[in-house]
């Protein structure tokens, strides 16, 4: 529909459009059309909303009616009107579009207009009454670390499991007194608090090891990814400049950041011994994140240990893990999965490396390690999802969700497994800022377009308009935050600093700073919020701003449309189109009955231009779909320098089927390399999904990894290994130290001068 996204009544419920009379301000004389029709341009713009101003004067065949400022009547067809008829205001809606309430603020503001200037602040006194009361007050946390932290849980909990890695398990003493030996050898070279100390390795639990004593130290953990390009590594060493470089037994060789000491290494050296002072404090930096930057070099945001401390205090009065608890680590490493449950006493049991994505282990693991507590994006919960291990998992309880929009199909599958599930909204620059527990329900006062991501629990949210403005209730705004989640800005970059992170005018009793998002969201009736995307991820239609995850909600209505994302694609014709692609519930849908049912739900200019069926949306690293790579649809066999070989077998046939279906392409060859094609690493457990379906019975993800063709794809249907591997595969397993390495190699850059070897 339109920015403004207020009501969604159906047409059919209100055919008649309605009429609503306010008064004028005081001592102001009826206005004429020009002055009106320059108030209601002054609130609009406020609104983001780029509605068509007509007047008797502009009105003509060229100038549809959207909207209409006139001295008398006004035009059927018309989705607000505004007359001036002698001592008053009429204003005309329709109800199809707009709610009673909302068509009477927008006359209100354009009253306050009328009798306060173009600069006046529109929202009405009750309005900003309203807002103030959404935000919670300050929580008033103790100023600690996380370190701190940990040291009296420990105290409490020694012998209690703080890490388990299959058969290994280190208890709470083990892993204080490790992280105080190797804190203590790395004390010289941290000279002051925040100092970068740069970490390799995968998960392990001699990487808590590590982490725990650069925060003993006094220092800052930056870590460097042993998966990450050469010139990734690079940037992160340039820019943190640390005074130490450290692995662990797991960073592989061929991966390991050139001059880095092994932590195995200096844990063996002789302990110096003597106390270790606590030279870090609560605004300290505890975590350089680096996260990726519009200048091509990766942008680091210093997180200080109360930033951390605080989301600890948060979490643990909501939810009150206990030593019962088991918690997984799953990703490189995540706050929340290790350093929440190590503070409250639960035991973090940790994912092997190069299995994080392996959806069938995932699934087993959290059901036989009785794990009560996960953290995963939607694509992944996706795939678990269709897991009878996961669904009937025996402990879990909470299921925390973030990183990208929760379909309203996905959290209702959640929910029916008797999952806790938890919507998180939160960034790198300002951690857990909304939280919704609950289920989604209706905005009591209309229907909007987003999605709900609830409420702040303690930190400040103010929606502005591209003027910087405080936008009223239920209109979409940029959202920004301040409060005890917020981190302290970008290293080095003083200027993106400045621009992200500003002072705070809306309230002089509230945060300090606040940092803008580059999100959009509205303020619902119950004062809930309702995410709407990226201000930046608007498509303008035909004159219309298009927020694409409305159409994706609508696809996902579908009861064949497992999932949907929506993109603009360049148009010689129109500017810009929208383009829909689509992942099947089961067997593909026709495109037409689709489109029919979208025509059914949205105006046409919603109306996806075009539609593709695609077996997986495409994944960043990070998790979150590569919208990046859906701009340019094409089903074609992509050129990859290996001449196209036809299957010559039923079971060559059956394999590229599979692999062709996969990937979305008319064709395929039986030489072909599944990741030259374009496959990754979600695509490989789709593939894997495939084979199982296939052969009837479960398949190890890394057969199919090795399989890497067609061609040996087709032995592993048959049960035997290929006798003569295609000349594409010479060389290529090698060079693969294990699964994951298999994984990152495939998507990796070519390896730089310095960095990784």
């Amino acid at each position: 529909m339109i920015p403004l996204s207020l009501p969604r009544v159906r047409p059919e419920a209100a055919p008649e459009p309605a009429s609503l009379d306010l008064p004028l301000p005081a001592g102001m004389s009826a206005p004429d059309p020009a002055t009106l029709a320059a108030a209601v341009t002054v609130v609009l713009r406020r609104y983001g909303v780029e509605w068509p101003v007509v007047t008797p004067a502009t009105a003509g065949p060229g100038n549809p009616a959207d909207l209409w400022v006139a001295a008398g009547a006004t035009p059927a067809g018309s989705i607000w009107s505004l007359t001036a008829p002698g001592d008053g205001l009429r204003c005309d809606y329709d109800r199809a579009v707009l709610s009673g309430p909302t068509a009477a603020r927008m006359a209100e503001h354009v009253g306050r207009v009328l009798a306060g200037g173009p600069d006046v602040d529109i929202l009405l006194p009750a309005e900003h009454r309203w807002l103030a009361r959404q935000n919670p007050a300050d929580p008033g946390y103790p100023a600690t670390t996380l370190h701190r932290l940990f040291r009296e849980q420990a105290a409490r909990t020694p012998e209690q499991a703080a890490l388990v890695l299959g058969a290994e398990l280190v208890t709470y003493r083990e892993l204080d007194e490790r992280s105080d030996r190797l804190a203590r050898q790395l004390r010289p070279h941290v000279t002051e608090p925040g100092a970068a100390v740069v970490l390799s390795g995968e998960r392990s639990t001699e990487l808590f090891v590590a982490i725990l004593a650069i925060f003993k130290a006094g220092g800052c953990f930056t870590y460097a990814d042993p998966g990450l390009p050469a010139r990734r590594v690079d940037a992160i060493l340039r820019q943190s400049e640390p005074v130490a470089v450290l692995r662990t037994a797991t960073a592989h060789p061929g991966t390991a950041v050139e001059g880095s000491q092994s932590v195995a290494d200096l844990l063996a050296l002789p302990d110096p011994g003597g106390e270790l002072d606590d030279r870090a404090h609560e605004g300290s930096t505890a975590y350089l994140f680096f996260t990726s930057g519009s200048t091509g070099e990766p942008k680091g945001v210093l997180r200080p240990h109360r930033m951390h401390s605080a989301r600890i205090f948060l979490e643990q009065g909501l939810y009150q893990l206990g030593p019962a608890d088991r918690v997984l680590l799953k990703s490189p490493i995540s706050f929340r999965e290790s350093w929440w449950p190590m503070a409250a006493g639960a035991t973090t049991v940790i994912a092997e490396p190069g299995r994080d994505r392996d959806d069938r282990y995932l699934a087993e693991l959290i059901d036989s390690a009785g794990i009560t507590t996960v953290s995963f994006v939607p694509s992944m919960l996706r795939l678990l999802i269709r897991r009878e291990r996961f669904r009937n998992a025996r402990a879990l309880r909470h299921v925390f969700v973030g990183g990208e929009v929760l379909p309203a199909d996905l959290e209702q599958q959640l929910r029916d497994c008797g999952f806790a599930v938890h919507n998180t909204y939160t960034l790198t620059e300002a951690d857990y800022v909304c939280h919704r527990q609950g289920p989604a329900e209706p905005d009591p006062l209309d229907s909007g377009a987003g999605t709900n991501i609830g409420r702040p629990l303690d930190m400040q949210v103010y929606l502005t308009g591209p003027d910087g403005r405080l936008v009223p209730p239920g209109v979409p705004g940029e959202i920004r935050t301040g409060g005890p989640g917020l981190s302290a800005g970008y290293l080095g970059r003083p200027d993106l600093t400045a621009e992200r992170f500003t002072a705070n005018p809306y309230d002089p009793a509230g945060p300090a700073t606040l940092f803008r998002t580059g999100d959009l969201a509205r303020f619902r009736g119950d004062g809930q919020l309702e995410y709407l995307g990226r201000a930046d991820a608007q498509v303008k239609v035909r004159g219309q701003r298009v927020e694409p995850a409305e159409v994706e909600l609508v696809l996902r209505e579908h009861p064949a449309i497992a999932d949907a994302a929506v993109v603009g694609v360049a148009d010689p014709d129109q500017g810009a189109v929208l383009a829909a692609y689509l992942v099947a519930t089961g067997p593909e849908p026709a495109v037409r009955a689709v489109r029919t049912f979208v025509e059914q739900r949205l105006p046409d200019f919603m109306v996806p231009s075009y539609l593709a069926l695609v077996p997986a949306l495409p994944l960043l690293d990070s998790g979150k779909v590569d919208r990046a790579k859906l701009r340019t649809p094409s089903r074609s066999r992509p050129g990859i320098g290996t001449a196209y070989a036809p299957p010559q077998s039923a079971d060559q046939r059956t394999a590229v089927q599979l692999v062709a279906g996969v990937l979305g392409l008319d064709s395929v060859g039986v030489d072909d390399d599944f990741f030259a094609l374009g496959g990754d690493s979600l695509r490989l457990m789709l593939l894997r999904a495939a084979v199982e379906a296939a052969v009837g019975g479960d398949v190890d993800l890394a057969a199919v990894l090795d399989a890497g063709t067609p061609r040996a794809l087709a032995a592993l249907l048959r049960g035997r290994p290929e006798q003569a591997p295609p000349p594409a595969l010479t060389g290529r397993r090698g060079a693969l130290r294990d699964r994951q390495a298999a994984l990152r190699e495939r998507r990796a850059a070519t390896p730089g001068p310095k960095g990784v070897r």
